[in-house]
């Protein structure tokens, strides 16, 4: 896409269309997705990061991550399974993996909308139904039926015709960015990181969780441009990240655990950051202030 400063308005949004990505590439997002907290703990970050992109690069990004995302909320089997969790809390390990498989489509379109939409935040309805999925699958995970029964008939009595129209209409409203407004969002969460991590000695399971989710999107935009934009750096990079995903989601899963058996407060309750963690993100944050 050729540089040009008229911005690009909601009306054009709708000739992004043309964009469309094949089931392979799809495939591969996917798989992506999949390991994009997959722990590497030899995995270094590259010696220097660097953003040479272009708009077209973030909406191609943008652009698979809905189409992937479309195919997750027709699968024919996941209204069973809501309806399911309505009457028990239980869940079969096959069900389990569909659940898993649409949560994570859910998740990664809410990264990219972050990630690649100038506006650098999820929509209401989308960033809601995610956040739904999330605390589902933690009391199904848990043997919690208490969070399970009333959230899932929320979610059912979201997840028809009606609801799902909504969706799709907040997923084609859709401004891209461009480098600068990238570049400018990355630094932000950086700074935000940073700032969580070196002025308190502790953190809160919430605080922890919102580091998480930081850590999760730069994971997932990694990985779009690994899968499109195939290159040793964007791998190793997305590698990197991943791990610290990774950790901090096995981590956040004990914290989640005694959130629910209620042996730790999950926003008053103050913990140091394990070690792992802690020398990774401060990697992380050296190599991208210095982006």
């Amino acid at each position: 896409m050729s540089k040009t400063k008229t911005p690009i308005t909601a009306k054009q949004v709708v000739d992004f269309e043309r964009f469309h990505f094949s089931e392979q590439q799809c495939n591969q997002l996917y798989d992506m997705i999949c390991v994009d907290d997959e722990i590497n703990l030899d995995v270094t970050l590259p010696h220097e990061i660097t953003f040479r992109y272009t708009q077209k690069q973030f909406i191609e990004s943008f652009i698979i991550s809905r189409q992937l995302w479309l195919e997750g909320i027709v699968d024919q089997q996941f209204p069973k399974i809501i309806r399911s969790l309505c009457i028990s809390s239980k869940i079969t390990e096959e069900n389990k993996v569909i659940y898993k498989m649409v949560r994570a489509k859910f998740k990664h379109l809410c990264y990219a909308y972050r990630g690649f939409d100038a506006r650098h935040k999820r929509p209401f309805l989308l960033g809601n139904i995610t956040g739904l999925l999330g605390l589902i699958q933690d009391g199904f995970k848990n043997h919690k039926s208490s969070i399970v029964l009333p959230n899932a008939l929320l979610l059912n009595s979201l997840w028809n015709e009606q609801g799902l129209s909504l969706l799709k209409r907040e997923a084609y409203r859709y401004f891209p960015c461009d480098l600068n407004d990238f570049t400018s969002a990355l630094y932000k969460r950086v700074a935000f990181i940073q700032e969580q991590v070196q002025n308190s000695s502790t953190l809160s399971a919430h605080e922890f969780h919102t580091l998480r989710k930081q850590m999760s999107m730069f994971s997932a935009l990694y990985g779009t441009f690994d899968v499109l934009y195939p290159s040793a750096y964007h791998h190793q990079v997305f590698q990197y990240l991943a791990t610290i995903n990774g950790l901090m989601g096995d981590y956040h899963d004990i914290l989640i655990e005694k959130k629910l058996n209620k042996t730790q407060n999950y926003f008053f309750d103050r913990f140091t950051l394990p070690e792992a963690i802690s020398t990774r993100l401060a990697v992380f944050i050296n190599h991208f202030q210095h982006g």
